[in-house]
């Protein structure tokens, strides 16, 4: 992110949680940061990988006053069945007009970038850590990343990926994290 550049997502934003229940976005903003992962869907094999990820590391992002969270476009069936069948327990939040990722400067889609074999890897290495495909969304073509926020919305640090699995090590967001505090 260029530091002259201000991004803010309004604290009033409405999303959706997976069954459905509006919550403005500034009910999750409690701490003195929040990660903010953004799946491309919640059935994309690498976001899924990076969110249980994410989830399992909570505690360690709460030593730094951090909570965590997951946004995506679509696949509220999907958050639900990471919730229910996976376990995952962090915030997984639905966005379906695109409006956070407008806010957060990270509409562009992946485009051309969807064949990077990179991608394809990220993929197969999912695959082999037992997750299993889910039904692709009109949201395959985002691009993934990672956002913390100030407890204003404001964008402290963000990471855009080029192409698909294409996350931050929690190591490299635990350290920025570390580094704002």
């Amino acid at each position: 992110m260029n530091p002259t550049e201000t991004l803010h997502v309004p604290g009033d934003l409405t999303l959706l949680t997976p069954d459905g229940e509006p919550v403005r976005l500034a009910t999750h903003l409690h701490r003195r940061y929040t990660v903010v992962q953004l799946v491309r869907y919640f059935g994309c094999l690498p976001c899924q990988e990076w969110l249980l990820e994410l989830d399992r590391a909570a505690d360690r992002f709460a030593d730094l006053d951090t909570t965590v969270m997951a946004i995506g476009g679509s696949a509220d069936y999907q958050a639900r069945w990471l919730r229910d069948e996976r376990g995952a327990t962090l915030p997984m939040l639905l966005d379906p007009d695109q409006r956070f990722r407008d806010a957060v400067g990270a509409q562009q889609g992946l485009g051309r970038r969807l064949l990077d074999p990179r991608g394809m890897a990220a993929y197969a290495g999912s695959l082999r850590g037992g997750l299993r495909p889910q039904a692709i969304t009109r949201d395959a073509t985002r691009s993934p990343g990672v956002v913390v926020l100030g407890p204003d919305g404001a964008v402290h640090w963000r990471h855009i990926g080029q192409r698909i699995g294409d996350y931050p090590s929690l190591d490299v967001v635990l350290r920025s994290v570390g580094s704002l505090v």
